[in-house]
């Protein structure tokens, strides 16, 4: 067996570590739970445990049948460094620039009661840092249903998504991707703005419908948060993308000069 105790592991982490390594096929968070010795108390937040695992080890997640589970690789070759720890100043910073709303779902404080949380928009198992351009500020229900839509998508899914350098790929590929053929918004912002800030992600969205690939979209209420509306974009009509795609779609998308703009 491998050496459990790395850095800063408590023992907890430990016992879960000793688990998944002898547990080849990999177990969920509720297997991980009976398995654990009861004189230790309530185990909550194991799922949070397991991702603190996945600073310094690689723990995937996927979909076995109707079962989610960790599957422990082996120590991750480019540990995480980044403590995840946010200062109380930059904390600040992040809810006064929230004004007091969610930043998902727009529901305040003052009028609806709920209580935001700073949230990674980009997973630190990712490489989300830890800075502000990578944290918003949203309230407990719109932070466990994006948890749980993650959850849908297993980390080598996940991978592949986001792997592509250019925009339009990763927006298709989300799309061809998603459950029910249902993508929200807010995640496909997330895949838009993964690797190169997009000013305008719903600009890319409506260039990618040029080279013969239609999406449509509506409204829907989500369960998670209670009431909330939120658009979903579907997938009408799939095509390919040429290798020069995004030169093919910035000239198509350019505005077409009118008649008396081109002089005599």
């Amino acid at each position: 067996m491998e050496e459990t105790n790395g850095p800063n592991l408590s023992a907890l982490h430990q016992m879960i570590l000793k688990l998944l390594q002898e547990s080849p096929e990999g177990m969920s968070i509720y297997e991980i739970r009976e398995a654990l010795p009861a004189d230790i108390g309530v185990h909550q937040h194991l799922d949070k445990r397991v991702r603190e695992l996945r600073d310094h080890y690689d723990i995937p997640g996927k979909h076995v049948g109707s079962r989610f589970v960790y599957q422990y690789k082996g120590p991750r070759q480019n540990p995480i460094t980044d403590s995840g720890a946010i200062a109380t100043r930059l904390r600040a910073e992040i809810l006064h620039r929230a004004h007091g709303r969610c930043q998902m779902c727009g529901k305040t404080v003052a009028d609806d009661g709920v209580k935001l949380q700073i949230d990674h928009k980009i997973p630190r198992n990712w490489g989300g840092l830890t800075e502000a351009d990578n944290l918003w500020a949203i309230c407990a229900p719109c932070n466990s249903g994006k948890r749980d839509f993650f959850a849908t998508f297993d980390e080598s899914t996940m991978e592949r998504l986001l792997a592509p350098e250019s925009v339009y790929e990763r927006l298709l590929a989300t799309l061809r991707e998603s459950p029910d053929n249902r993508t929200p918004s807010w995640f496909l912002e997330f895949v838009a703005n993964f690797n190169d800030f997009q000013e305008d992600w719903q600009r890319r969205l409506r260039e990618l419908r040029t080279p013969g690939i239609d999406i449509d979209y509506r409204y829907e209420k989500q369960k998670l948060p209670s009431g909330k509306v939120t658009t979903f974009y579907i997938l009408t009509k799939d095509g390919v993308l040429p290798p020069n795609h995004s030169d093919i779609i910035r000239t198509q998308s350019k505005p077409k000069k009118r008649d008396d703009d081109l002089g005599d």
